[in-house]
């Protein structure tokens, strides 16, 4: 038996143990090499992959000539899958010495549909002809005599007041807590007092972040919903995805339902789009017709269910925030009667 082997134990067992330690501590270092090699890997790719597009958009930039491009056919469904929010077109267009190039685009007209015919402008590489990009397009305007919103009244003051009252409370709460396990002992009421209220101004700050956040979206959206136009939109196609993420509980997956929606504007052009927002329920049918709202100086821009429809997410915001004051309320209350 070793020196180093525990009083008492039977000769040769304390062998096992030692391999078994040594093993385990070789597989998390294993493990964990892993990881890290996995993870430099994917950053290398990354940085590779956007150093490479960049290289191209700058040749392109410094290259590039200009030319008219015709829109010679039209996808008639959305891609389905995450990133598909446009019906895809292919463009055609020539080079100086007069070769023809094609070129499919997924995205470039903001959700308005695309009809064969039509022109747009385009910078390309001549020694490259995939490198090419939309640089204008006379078909992606507002609806005729709508006029773009007034810009919001800045309001930097009062981001900034929500932004500093909730880091005061939350240092606040934060030093409560530090001086509740530092300076008292965990069986008094000082403890217990110091400790619930510095939890309920972390809450308070939380309270403030999260409904204030919710307030500015709320104004926001009703300046949107003052100048929205609404329609009547087909769904035309649905689909199902899987959202992949992961928490303590480990890895899990959830399925939301994407739908795409068509709908007419007043002057004649057609907007067919992936809608916004992702169900949990597949409750969409294609066919189906569905009010829509959008914006007539950006009517690619739209939300399904009406202008009220805009309110809901910083309504439910401001709602998440009220519940993190009522926590931090009973906090308080219990720590006062102690």
């Amino acid at each position: 038996m070793g020196p180093d082997a525990p009083t008492g134990m039977v000769p040769g067992a304390y062998c096992p143990r030692v391999l078994g330690k040594g093993i385990g501590l070789s597989v998390g270092v294993v493990v964990a090499v892993a990881l890290t090699s996995a993870f430099a890997l994917f950053g290398v790719l990354f940085t590779v992959l956007g150093v490479r597009s960049r290289r191209r958009r700058l040749r392109r930039e410094e290259h590039g000539i200009r030319a008219q491009a015709r829109v010679a056919a039209v996808e008639p469904a959305i891609p389905e899958g995450r990133g598909g929010s446009e019906q895809p077109f292919v463009l055609v267009f020539a080079d100086p010495a007069g070769r023809r190039h094609e070129r499919r685009f997924t995205s470039g007209f903001g959700g308005i549909v695309p009809a064969e015919g039509w022109q747009v402008e385009v910078l390309f590489d001549p020694e490259d002809p995939e490198n090419v990009e939309i640089t204008g397009n006379p078909h992606v305007h507002g609806v005729a005599g709508a006029e773009r919103p007034a810009p919001p009244p800045r309001r930097r003051w009062l981001v900034g007041a929500v932004v500093a009252a909730a880091a005061v409370l939350l240092v606040w709460g934060i030093v409560l807590i530090a001086v509740a396990a530092t300076g008292y002992p965990p069986d008094s009421p000082a403890y217990t007092g110091a400790m619930l209220t510095g939890c309920g101004l972390v809450f308070y700050a939380a309270a403030v972040a999260v409904a204030g956040a919710g307030l500015l979206g709320l104004a926001a959206r009703m300046r949107e919903r003052r100048t929205a136009a609404t329609a009547t939109g087909v769904i035309t196609q649905t689909w199902t995805e899987v959202r992949r993420s992961s928490n303590d509980d480990g890895p899990s997956t959830r399925r939301v339902h994407p739908y795409a929606v068509r709908f007419a504007l007043p002057d004649g052009r057609q907007v067919h789009r992936r809608a916004p927002d992702e169900p949990a329920s597949d409750r969409n049918r294609p066919g189906q017709q569905v009010e829509v709202a959008y914006q007539p100086a950006d009517p690619g821009s739209f939300t399904v269910g009406g202008p009220t429809r805009l309110l809901l997410a910083p309504i439910l915001t401001v709602a998440f925030g009220l519940v993190f004051a009522a926590v931090a309320t009973l906090l308080a209350v219990i720590a006062a009667a102690l």
